[in-house]
């Protein structure tokens, strides 16, 4: 049955691939985000069925939330390097939005669907995470996930919110900005520069698609409860991703660094999606290899959007300067 979709930080990465799958699949779609700061619904080519209405989620402001079937929260200040620098300000921010999104929902009896992250888990040496394993979180971002994920126990049980947890895995597609792995990589070769990539790292991949579909399908099935992993489950090392990126971009060449102690990262950080699949007929449908084979296309096809960013792809990752959140702020 066709939804009223409300996508808080709908303007995002996920937020205007989940659109996209959203009305293709015959729902009405709202963004909720305080605007098109890096110019993705702009360009999309979203039709009709996708409006963007620009409020201040972290502001408390409920009005824009009415008339919804169902809200996705996956408004966050969302990168774990960021949090390093700007704790506070993320942990505040993603819990300020989660409290306005629950409150919404508590008013107009709306249920949700909240992203959390993998990053909770912190990591391991190897073994894949299910949702029962303990959170030890090793960053601001993945603790403001948490703090997120007990606000929506806490709604469940004191205003009968109904309410979904997701934790999303490293994802990566059109639309990405260039302050993460993939799309760093793939501008900075078109660009000729040489990309630096971290040893010692194993993680799990997931093409945008298939997260889409799997929020899309929990959003469709209902049920609003539980929490699961959207994940591939295979984890790849940094190198292997910087190489099949390699393949299909002449110029791409990087150097490799180890990993550092207390970077908010763990060696390992794979999780298993077994439980999605016992209530959705979900699965991984593009392998790492044609994946990137898209991604790399796109961002051929797209260099406009993302060449305005060349300062960003040309600062140190030693500090805040390669960040997109830093460089065109909140």
């Amino acid at each position: 049955m066709p939804r009223r979709l409300g996508i808080a930080g709908g303007a995002g990465f996920v937020g205007i691939n989940l659109a996209q799958a959203a009305v293709a699949a015959g729902h009405q779609v709202v963004l909720l985000d305080q605007a098109d700061r890096l110019g993705r619904y702009a360009h999309s080519g979203l039709g009709p069925q996708v409006t963007l209405l620009a409020t201040d989620l972290a502001a408390g402001q409920l009005d824009a939330f009415a008339d919804l079937d169902v809200i996705v929260n996956l408004a966050a200040l969302a990168h774990v390097d960021y949090s390093l620098h700007f704790g506070d300000q993320v942990i505040a921010n993603n819990v300020s939005v989660q409290r306005t999104v629950l409150d919404a929902a508590a008013r107009y009896g709306t249920p949700v669907l909240f992203t959390s992250s993998i990053e909770v888990y912190g990591g391991n040496d190897g073994e894949r995470f299910d949702e029962t394993a303990p959170r030890l979180p090793l960053s601001p971002y993945a603790e403001s996930k948490i703090l997120c994920e007990d606000l929506v126990d806490t709604y469940r049980r004191d205003r009968a919110v109904r309410a979904t947890v997701v934790r999303l895995t490293n994802l990566y597609g059109p639309w990405q900005s260039p302050d993460r792995i993939v799309p760093r990589i793939i501008s900075q070769a078109h660009s000729g520069m040489k990309s630096q990539v971290t040893t010692g790292r194993l993680r799990d991949f997931l093409y945008i698609t298939d997260a889409a579909a799997a929020i899309l399908g929990l959003v469709e099935h209902g049920g609003w409860s539980g929490c699961y992993n959207i994940a591939a489950g295979h984890g790849v090392t940094l190198e292997e991703v910087a190489d099949g990126i390699a393949v299909r971009i002449p110029t791409c060449s990087y150097s490799t660094v180890d990993a550092v102690d207390h970077d908010g990262r763990g060696p390992s950080l794979v999780a298993t999606a077994d439980r999605l699949r016992t209530v959705l007929d979900w699965r991984p449908t593009v392998g790492l290899d044609e994946g990137l084979g898209r991604t790399v296309d796109w961002y051929e096809r797209n260099r406009a959007w993302w060449a305005r960013f060349n300062g960003l792809l040309r600062a140190d990752r030693g500090g805040p300067e390669f960040l997109i959140d830093f460089r065109l702020p909140l």
